[in-house]
């Protein structure tokens, strides 16, 4: 396999990787050793989508990491890893991945491809407030729409069950969207802060955040 087309992001102790998968499942299956792969687990994995998936986040941050690592899931689904210690973001939409690591803190990453279908479901995960910002221009709302799902969904793996109800557990505060720049948001159970960064680019919208404890409560 050639050297996968990626690119890194670090800030302080962060670390980001963003990746364009164009390699088969085969090929990602040959940068693993027999034994970093549950054999018996992705047997289970039937379709080449879900295979590349398993592999190609496993192997981003591995990647990111310079080791061998085995990921794990909680009872909420987020990741972790078993053998090392650091917490961990991933996302995957088509054929982008990302995946974020720090240290100690918290982390939440999402990268969602622009697709048409997001319109029809904007009261889903919207309150009338943020409904009322969008801006009426098509293809702006397309990306705005994507841009405020994809900063809910990074919010939800970092906060978790409390956030589940998108439209009235969090609310993104009005922002000038642009190519990248950052975002503030509210978890109103428990009304604390939030700051994401963001990235648009033709394919698709990125956002991040690093869970700060100390950040000031409402």
């Amino acid at each position: 396999m050639e050297a996968m087309i990626h690119r890194t992001i670090k800030i302080s102790d962060t670390k980001i990787l963003i990746w364009e998968l164009t390699e088969t499942w085969e090929e990602l299956l040959k940068q693993f050793d027999k034994n970093e792969i549950d054999s018996v687990e992705f047997s289970t994995f039937h379709t080449d989508k879900r295979k590349k998936e398993y592999l190609s986040v496993r192997l981003a941050l591995k990647t990111l990491l310079n080791r061998k690592i085995k990921i794990c899931y909680n009872d909420d689904g987020k990741p972790f890893l078993s053998d090392y210690f650091a917490e961990i973001g991933i996302s995957h939409s088509g054929q982008w991945i990302a995946v974020i690591t720090h240290p100690t803190q918290k982390v939440g990453i999402d990268v969602e491809r622009f697709q048409s279908k997001i319109l029809a479901i904007s009261e889903r995960f919207l309150s009338q407030e943020e409904l009322e910002k969008i801006l009426e221009d098509k293809e702006e709302k397309l990306k705005k729409l994507t841009l405020l799902w994809s900063a809910k969904e990074a919010l939800f793996k970092v906060i978790g069950k409390e956030a589940v109800d998108f439209s009235r557990q969090l609310l993104i505060f009005p922002f000038e969207m642009g190519k990248s720049g950052k975002m503030k948001a509210l978890h109103i159970p428990r009304k604390k802060l939030y700051e994401l960064n963001y990235e648009l680019t033709e394919e698709y919208a990125l956002v991040y955040l690093i869970d700060n404890m100390e950040q000031n409560i409402l």
